[in-house]
């Protein structure tokens, strides 16, 4: 089986550009600073929404016989880009004051989006015109 790279790129720009827009609406720096971090958690995106797409190839690595259940591994694919996605911007040097980082809810959505790539980007694919 092929790796998916072309639609990992995809659905990751597009998952990252909602991060970009939950930032926007939620973080309180300037709009450049804003735009530029979520520009730089798009590459965590695309990493994770590579492995969730492609999750047979992640399952076959050899890990420990837990991991080998796809939608575990969907699930714990998921909470990382959430965790990694908060996490982010909570560290986010330019927002003014504290508490202004992306809220969870918004996170979990990321990582739902993640988590259900494998499910969501055949429909999505069948759209394209590549």
């Amino acid at each position: 089986m092929a790796l998916e790279i072309l639609g990992a790129v995809v659905w990751g720009v597009i998952v990252g550009a909602i991060d970009i827009i939950f930032m926007i609406t939620d973080l309180s720096g300037d709009a450049k600073s804003t735009i530029m971090h979520g520009l730089s958690s798009m590459i965590y995106v695309i990493a994770l929404t590579f492995a969730a797409l492609n999750i047979d190839f992640v399952v076959g690595l050899g890990l420990p016989s837990f991991l080998s259940n796809q939608y575990l591994m969907l699930f714990l694919l998921g909470l990382i880009a959430m965790v990694v996605v908060h996490a982010k911007s909570a560290v986010f040097s330019r927002a003014r004051g504290p508490g202004t980082h992306e809220r969870w809810p918004h996170s979990l959505i990321i990582g739902v989006l993640v988590a259900l790539s494998p499910f969501i980007w055949p429909y999505l694919q069948s759209f394209l015109p590549f």
